[in-house]
Protein backbone atom coordinates (compact mmCIF):
# COMPACT_ATOMS: atom_id res chain seq x y z
CA UNK A 1 0.00 0.00 0.00
CA UNK A 2 1.69 3.65 -0.70
CA UNK A 3 1.28 6.99 0.75
CA UNK A 4 -1.93 7.87 -1.00
CA UNK A 5 -3.33 4.60 -0.71
CA UNK A 6 -2.57 4.80 3.05
CA UNK A 7 -3.85 7.97 3.47
CA UNK A 8 -6.93 7.44 1.45
CA UNK A 9 -7.41 4.26 3.62
CA UNK A 10 -7.14 6.43 7.22
CA UNK A 11 -9.46 8.94 5.56
CA UNK A 12 -12.30 6.15 5.09
CA UNK A 13 -12.14 4.74 8.19
CA UNK A 14 -12.10 8.17 9.67
CA UNK A 15 -15.10 8.95 7.77
CA UNK A 16 -16.52 5.42 9.03
CA UNK A 17 -15.58 5.71 12.55
CA UNK A 18 -17.03 9.87 12.65
CA UNK A 19 -20.35 8.20 10.73
CA UNK A 20 -20.90 5.74 13.32
CA UNK A 21 -20.41 8.19 16.23
CA UNK A 22 -22.98 10.89 14.64
CA UNK A 23 -25.26 7.93 14.10
CA UNK A 24 -24.92 6.87 18.27
CA UNK A 25 -25.24 10.48 19.30
CA UNK A 26 -28.47 10.79 17.23
CA UNK A 27 -29.87 8.12 18.91
CA UNK A 28 -28.81 9.30 22.49
CA UNK A 29 -30.30 12.73 21.19
CA UNK A 30 -33.16 10.88 20.45
CA UNK A 31 -33.30 9.16 23.24
CA UNK A 32 -32.69 12.17 26.00
CA UNK A 33 -36.01 14.20 23.80
CA UNK A 34 -38.08 11.55 25.40
CA UNK A 35 -37.05 11.43 28.37
CA UNK A 36 -37.39 14.42 29.87
CA UNK A 37 -40.14 17.08 29.81
CA UNK A 38 -37.21 19.70 31.14
CA UNK A 39 -39.81 23.26 30.81
CA UNK A 40 -43.64 24.07 30.65
CA UNK A 41 -44.10 23.31 26.82
CA UNK A 42 -41.58 20.77 26.83
CA UNK A 43 -38.87 22.24 24.85
CA UNK A 44 -37.41 25.87 24.32
CA UNK A 45 -39.38 26.76 21.23
CA UNK A 46 -42.29 26.14 23.16
CA UNK A 47 -44.28 23.29 20.80
CA UNK A 48 -46.08 21.71 23.47
CA UNK A 49 -45.17 18.54 21.88
CA UNK A 50 -43.70 15.28 23.70
CA UNK A 51 -42.27 12.40 21.60
CA UNK A 52 -42.77 8.90 22.74
CA UNK A 53 -46.07 6.68 23.23
CA UNK A 54 -48.77 6.50 25.37
CA UNK A 55 -51.62 3.64 25.31
CA UNK A 56 -54.50 3.66 23.82
CA UNK A 57 -56.34 3.88 27.61
CA UNK A 58 -53.73 4.58 29.83
CA UNK A 59 -53.63 3.27 33.38
CA UNK A 60 -53.30 4.99 36.43
CA UNK A 61 -49.65 3.94 37.82
CA UNK A 62 -49.08 5.88 40.72
CA UNK A 63 -51.27 8.50 42.64
CA UNK A 64 -48.90 11.05 44.60
CA UNK A 65 -51.16 12.92 47.42
CA UNK A 66 -49.67 16.04 49.49
CA UNK A 67 -52.11 15.05 51.93
CA UNK A 68 -53.23 18.70 52.18
CA UNK A 69 -56.28 20.35 50.21
CA UNK A 70 -54.88 23.33 50.60
CA UNK A 71 -51.32 22.71 49.58
CA UNK A 72 -52.40 21.77 45.63
CA UNK A 73 -50.47 22.35 42.28
CA UNK A 74 -51.64 24.95 39.08
CA UNK A 75 -47.82 24.54 37.81
CA UNK A 76 -47.08 22.10 35.40
CA UNK A 77 -44.88 19.24 36.79
CA UNK A 78 -41.44 18.99 35.58
CA UNK A 79 -39.95 15.56 34.43
CA UNK A 80 -36.16 15.28 34.95
CA UNK A 81 -33.57 12.76 35.81
CA UNK A 82 -36.39 10.22 36.61
CA UNK A 83 -38.03 12.88 38.96
CA UNK A 84 -41.28 14.70 38.82
CA UNK A 85 -40.57 18.15 40.09
CA UNK A 86 -43.61 20.46 41.01
CA UNK A 87 -44.84 23.45 43.74
CA UNK A 88 -47.64 23.36 45.71
CA UNK A 89 -50.13 26.21 46.82
CA UNK A 90 -47.54 25.79 49.91
CA UNK A 91 -44.99 26.60 49.21
CA UNK A 92 -43.39 23.10 49.50
CA UNK A 93 -41.28 21.81 46.04
CA UNK A 94 -41.83 17.75 45.34
CA UNK A 95 -39.51 15.74 43.78
CA UNK A 96 -41.35 12.45 43.04
CA UNK A 97 -40.19 9.43 41.40
CA UNK A 98 -41.08 9.08 38.17
CA UNK A 99 -41.59 5.36 38.13
CA UNK A 100 -43.18 4.45 41.83
CA UNK A 101 -44.89 7.85 42.69
CA UNK A 102 -42.54 7.68 45.92
CA UNK A 103 -41.44 11.20 47.46
CA UNK A 104 -37.90 11.78 47.00
CA UNK A 105 -37.44 14.88 48.53
CA UNK A 106 -39.21 17.98 49.42
CA UNK A 107 -37.82 21.58 49.80
CA UNK A 108 -39.47 24.41 51.51
CA UNK A 109 -40.05 28.18 50.40
CA UNK A 110 -41.01 31.29 51.82
CA UNK A 111 -44.38 31.28 49.08
CA UNK A 112 -46.46 29.22 47.67
CA UNK A 113 -46.03 28.38 43.84
CA UNK A 114 -48.25 28.77 41.30
CA UNK A 115 -46.04 28.90 38.71
CA UNK A 116 -44.09 25.61 37.06
CA UNK A 117 -40.37 25.21 37.49
CA UNK A 118 -37.95 24.90 35.20
CA UNK A 119 -34.87 22.51 34.58
CA UNK A 120 -31.48 22.62 33.42
CA UNK A 121 -28.08 21.44 34.34
CA UNK A 122 -29.16 19.77 36.84
CA UNK A 123 -30.74 22.48 38.76
CA UNK A 124 -34.45 23.54 38.84
CA UNK A 125 -35.85 26.96 39.17
CA UNK A 126 -39.33 28.15 39.95
CA UNK A 127 -40.86 31.58 41.05
CA UNK A 128 -43.31 31.92 43.88
CA UNK A 129 -46.39 34.24 44.03
CA UNK A 130 -44.77 36.56 45.71
CA UNK A 131 -41.25 37.90 44.34
CA UNK A 132 -38.70 34.71 45.28
CA UNK A 133 -37.09 33.12 42.72
CA UNK A 134 -35.16 29.79 44.16
CA UNK A 135 -33.14 27.63 42.81
CA UNK A 136 -32.98 23.58 44.10
CA UNK A 137 -30.38 20.87 43.08
CA UNK A 138 -32.28 18.40 40.97
CA UNK A 139 -30.32 15.36 42.81
CA UNK A 140 -31.18 16.35 46.58
CA UNK A 141 -33.25 19.09 46.83
CA UNK A 142 -30.76 21.11 48.02
CA UNK A 143 -31.51 24.95 47.64
CA UNK A 144 -28.61 26.62 45.36
CA UNK A 145 -29.69 30.15 45.63
CA UNK A 146 -32.49 32.68 46.26
CA UNK A 147 -33.11 36.03 45.08
CA UNK A 148 -36.08 38.54 45.73
CA UNK A 149 -37.35 39.42 41.80
CA UNK A 150 -39.57 42.72 41.27
CA UNK A 151 -42.88 40.89 41.41
CA UNK A 152 -44.70 37.34 41.09
CA UNK A 153 -43.32 34.81 38.76
CA UNK A 154 -46.62 33.88 37.02
CA UNK A 155 -44.45 31.46 34.31
CA UNK A 156 -41.88 28.82 33.98
CA UNK A 157 -38.54 29.80 32.56
CA UNK A 158 -36.22 28.93 29.82
CA UNK A 159 -32.47 28.82 28.76
CA UNK A 160 -29.54 30.13 27.39
CA UNK A 161 -26.46 28.90 27.59
CA UNK A 162 -25.80 29.11 31.23
CA UNK A 163 -29.09 31.88 31.87
CA UNK A 164 -32.36 30.88 32.58
CA UNK A 165 -34.93 34.01 31.49
CA UNK A 166 -38.07 34.40 33.63
CA UNK A 167 -40.82 36.86 33.60
CA UNK A 168 -42.63 38.56 36.03
CA UNK A 169 -46.14 40.38 36.64
CA UNK A 170 -43.91 43.51 36.47
CA UNK A 171 -43.80 43.38 32.56
CA UNK A 172 -40.19 42.64 33.03
CA UNK A 173 -38.07 39.63 31.27
CA UNK A 174 -34.82 39.08 32.96
CA UNK A 175 -32.49 36.79 32.87
CA UNK A 176 -30.00 35.17 35.70
CA UNK A 177 -26.87 33.76 36.15
CA UNK A 178 -27.79 30.04 36.33
CA UNK A 179 -25.08 29.07 39.02
CA UNK A 180 -25.37 32.52 40.99
CA UNK A 181 -28.82 33.52 40.68
CA UNK A 182 -27.28 36.90 39.74
CA UNK A 183 -28.79 39.28 37.09
CA UNK A 184 -27.70 39.79 33.78
CA UNK A 185 -30.57 42.09 31.85
CA UNK A 186 -33.94 42.72 32.27
CA UNK A 187 -36.45 43.74 29.37
CA UNK A 188 -39.69 45.91 30.42
CA UNK A 189 -42.47 45.53 28.28
CA UNK A 190 -44.66 48.01 30.30
CA UNK A 191 -47.20 45.45 31.21
CA UNK A 192 -48.06 42.24 32.77
CA UNK A 193 -46.15 39.25 31.36
CA UNK A 194 -48.32 35.88 31.81
CA UNK A 195 -46.23 33.56 29.46
CA UNK A 196 -42.81 32.58 29.06
CA UNK A 197 -40.29 33.44 26.39
CA UNK A 198 -39.93 31.10 23.76
CA UNK A 199 -36.30 30.72 21.75
CA UNK A 200 -35.86 31.91 18.05
CA UNK A 201 -32.09 31.04 16.90
CA UNK A 202 -30.61 33.65 19.37
CA UNK A 203 -33.75 35.91 19.88
CA UNK A 204 -36.75 35.61 23.05
CA UNK A 205 -39.69 35.77 21.65
CA UNK A 206 -42.39 37.23 24.32
CA UNK A 207 -45.98 37.92 24.41
CA UNK A 208 -48.34 40.01 26.95
CA UNK A 209 -50.39 42.26 28.27
CA UNK A 210 -49.67 44.93 25.93
CA UNK A 211 -50.69 43.08 22.82
CA UNK A 212 -47.34 42.53 21.22
CA UNK A 213 -44.96 40.07 20.29
CA UNK A 214 -41.31 41.35 21.26
CA UNK A 215 -38.31 40.08 19.70
CA UNK A 216 -35.48 40.58 22.36
CA UNK A 217 -31.83 39.93 21.86
CA UNK A 218 -30.88 37.29 24.53
CA UNK A 219 -27.06 38.41 24.67
CA UNK A 220 -27.73 42.27 25.64
CA UNK A 221 -31.72 42.08 26.38
CA UNK A 222 -32.71 44.58 24.25
CA UNK A 223 -35.27 45.19 21.77
CA UNK A 224 -35.04 43.90 18.24
CA UNK A 225 -37.87 46.51 16.62
CA UNK A 226 -40.87 47.37 17.67
CA UNK A 227 -42.13 43.56 17.84
CA UNK A 228 -45.40 42.20 15.84
CA UNK A 229 -49.08 44.06 16.78
CA UNK A 230 -51.45 41.12 18.00
CA UNK A 231 -54.00 43.70 18.46
CA UNK A 232 -55.29 42.44 21.64
CA UNK A 233 -53.64 40.97 24.92
CA UNK A 234 -52.00 37.64 24.74
CA UNK A 235 -51.50 35.32 28.02
CA UNK A 236 -50.51 32.01 25.56
CA UNK A 237 -46.61 31.00 25.02
CA UNK A 238 -45.47 31.17 21.44
CA UNK A 239 -44.71 27.59 19.38
CA UNK A 240 -41.79 28.61 17.47
CA UNK A 241 -41.69 26.07 14.28
CA UNK A 242 -38.83 26.73 12.41
CA UNK A 243 -39.24 30.52 11.15
CA UNK A 244 -42.84 30.75 12.01
CA UNK A 245 -44.48 31.54 15.51
CA UNK A 246 -47.90 30.35 16.51
CA UNK A 247 -49.87 32.53 19.06
CA UNK A 248 -53.38 32.99 20.32
CA UNK A 249 -54.78 35.76 22.23
CA UNK A 250 -56.86 36.08 24.81
CA UNK A 251 -60.00 37.55 22.50
CA UNK A 252 -59.59 34.00 20.69
CA UNK A 253 -57.75 34.88 17.36
CA UNK A 254 -54.93 32.95 16.72
CA UNK A 255 -51.77 34.27 14.13
CA UNK A 256 -49.12 32.20 12.30
CA UNK A 257 -46.55 34.83 12.03
CA UNK A 258 -42.94 34.65 9.94
CA UNK A 259 -40.61 36.03 11.79
CA UNK A 260 -38.11 36.91 9.48
CA UNK A 261 -39.80 39.58 8.08
CA UNK A 262 -42.78 40.04 10.87
CA UNK A 263 -45.38 39.49 8.10
CA UNK A 264 -49.05 37.42 8.81
CA UNK A 265 -49.02 34.19 7.44
CA UNK A 266 -52.82 33.98 8.25
CA UNK A 267 -54.96 34.59 11.28
CA UNK A 268 -58.07 32.55 12.73
CA UNK A 269 -60.97 34.73 13.70
CA UNK A 270 -63.98 33.00 15.39
CA UNK A 271 -67.12 34.07 15.19
CA UNK A 272 -68.38 36.67 17.57
CA UNK A 273 -71.09 34.48 18.96
CA UNK A 274 -68.56 31.44 19.75
CA UNK A 275 -67.27 33.93 22.79
CA UNK A 276 -64.33 32.72 22.38
CA UNK A 277 -62.04 33.66 25.24
CA UNK A 278 -57.97 31.86 25.25
CA UNK A 279 -56.36 31.94 28.48
CA UNK A 280 -53.85 28.99 27.46
CA UNK A 281 -51.41 27.83 25.17
CA UNK A 282 -51.37 26.01 22.16
CA UNK A 283 -49.53 23.21 21.26
CA UNK A 284 -48.33 22.85 17.72
CA UNK A 285 -47.19 19.82 15.41
CA UNK A 286 -46.40 20.60 12.30
CA UNK A 287 -43.57 20.59 10.15
CA UNK A 288 -41.85 22.57 7.13
CA UNK A 289 -41.18 21.53 4.03
CA UNK A 290 -39.79 23.83 1.12
CA UNK A 291 -40.65 27.11 2.92
CA UNK A 292 -44.21 26.04 3.50
CA UNK A 293 -45.81 24.88 7.09
CA UNK A 294 -48.22 21.61 7.36
CA UNK A 295 -49.95 20.54 10.45
CA UNK A 296 -52.56 21.29 13.42
CA UNK A 297 -52.65 24.28 15.88
CA UNK A 298 -54.39 22.93 19.25
CA UNK A 299 -56.00 25.35 21.44
CA UNK A 300 -58.79 25.15 24.25
CA UNK A 301 -60.81 28.24 24.77
CA UNK A 302 -63.02 29.21 27.48
CA UNK A 303 -66.09 28.18 25.86
CA UNK A 304 -65.55 24.49 26.31
CA UNK A 305 -64.18 24.34 22.64
CA UNK A 306 -61.12 22.22 22.05
CA UNK A 307 -60.16 23.72 18.74
CA UNK A 308 -58.38 21.99 15.71
CA UNK A 309 -56.73 25.02 13.40
CA UNK A 310 -55.00 23.63 9.84
CA UNK A 311 -51.37 25.35 10.38
CA UNK A 312 -51.27 25.88 6.74
CA UNK A 313 -54.51 27.62 6.12
CA UNK A 314 -55.35 28.98 9.41
CA UNK A 315 -58.94 27.31 9.16
CA UNK A 316 -60.49 25.83 11.66
CA UNK A 317 -60.58 21.85 11.12
CA UNK A 318 -62.83 20.66 14.21
CA UNK A 319 -63.70 21.52 17.52
CA UNK A 320 -64.09 19.45 20.50
CA UNK A 321 -66.98 20.33 23.20
CA UNK A 322 -65.81 19.26 26.61
CA UNK A 323 -67.91 18.56 29.94
CA UNK A 324 -66.30 21.94 31.30
CA UNK A 325 -63.77 24.44 30.38
CA UNK A 326 -59.87 23.97 30.02
CA UNK A 327 -57.91 26.75 30.94
CA UNK A 328 -54.68 24.49 30.83
CA UNK A 329 -52.93 24.10 27.70
CA UNK A 330 -52.63 21.01 25.37
CA UNK A 331 -49.66 18.96 25.03
CA UNK A 332 -49.51 16.83 21.70
CA UNK A 333 -48.18 13.00 22.08
CA UNK A 334 -48.14 9.81 19.87
CA UNK A 335 -51.06 11.61 17.46
CA UNK A 336 -53.51 12.92 20.35
CA UNK A 337 -53.88 16.12 22.40
CA UNK A 338 -53.91 15.34 26.54
CA UNK A 339 -55.23 18.06 28.27
CA UNK A 340 -57.10 18.77 31.44
CA UNK A 341 -60.29 20.57 32.44
CA UNK A 342 -62.01 22.63 35.32
CA UNK A 343 -64.16 19.68 36.25
CA UNK A 344 -61.04 17.10 36.61
CA UNK A 345 -61.49 15.20 33.30
CA UNK A 346 -58.21 14.02 31.50
CA UNK A 347 -58.91 13.80 27.81
CA UNK A 348 -56.67 12.16 25.13
CA UNK A 349 -58.22 13.95 21.49
CA UNK A 350 -56.82 12.68 18.15
CA UNK A 351 -55.57 14.61 15.82
CA UNK A 352 -58.69 14.21 13.84
CA UNK A 353 -60.91 15.89 16.41
CA UNK A 354 -62.45 12.29 17.46
CA UNK A 355 -61.98 11.75 21.46
CA UNK A 356 -60.58 9.00 22.37
CA UNK A 357 -60.29 8.28 26.00
CA UNK A 358 -61.25 10.08 29.37
CA UNK A 359 -60.65 10.03 32.79
CA UNK A 360 -62.37 11.35 35.77
CA UNK A 361 -59.85 13.07 38.56
CA UNK A 362 -61.05 15.00 41.66
CA UNK A 363 -60.80 18.43 41.71
CA UNK A 364 -59.80 21.47 39.19
CA UNK A 365 -56.83 20.77 36.65
CA UNK A 366 -55.19 23.86 36.34
CA UNK A 367 -51.64 22.84 34.99
CA UNK A 368 -50.78 21.41 31.51
CA UNK A 369 -49.69 17.89 31.52
CA UNK A 370 -46.12 16.60 31.49
CA UNK A 371 -45.06 13.69 29.25
CA UNK A 372 -41.91 12.04 29.61
CA UNK A 373 -40.38 7.96 29.03
CA UNK A 374 -44.09 7.01 27.87
CA UNK A 375 -46.04 8.45 31.49
CA UNK A 376 -48.22 11.30 31.20
CA UNK A 377 -48.35 13.20 34.20
CA UNK A 378 -51.63 15.71 35.40
CA UNK A 379 -51.06 17.36 38.71
CA UNK A 380 -54.70 18.82 40.34
CA UNK A 381 -55.65 21.93 42.56
CA UNK A 382 -56.63 19.36 45.80
CA UNK A 383 -53.03 18.37 46.09
CA UNK A 384 -52.75 15.26 43.50
CA UNK A 385 -50.16 14.01 41.10
CA UNK A 386 -51.14 11.21 38.55
CA UNK A 387 -49.15 9.24 36.75
CA UNK A 388 -50.74 7.40 33.76
CA UNK A 389 -49.30 4.62 31.60
CA UNK A 390 -49.05 1.40 30.51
Amino acid sequence: MNCINRSLHRCIVTRLLIASLLVCMHGLIASAAGSDWPLVRGDASGTGVAVGKLPAEPRVLWEYKTGDDKAGFEGTPIIADGKVLVGDFEGNVHAIDLQTGKSIWKAKGKEGFTAPGAVSNGMFVIGDFSSNIYCFRVSDGEQVWAIESEQQVINGGNFIGDDVLLSSDSGTLFALDLKTGKQKWNFETGDQLRSSASLWKNVALLGGCDSRLHKIDVEKGVALGEGYSLMSPTLSTPNIIGDIAILPTQPGNVFAIRLDTNETLWSYNPEPSMNTDIRSSSATSATITNGKIEGIVVVPSRNKRLLGIDAATGKLKWEVVLKKRSDASPVICDGRAWLGASDGMVYGISLDGKETWSYQLSGQILASPAIAEDRLIIATEKGSVVCFGK
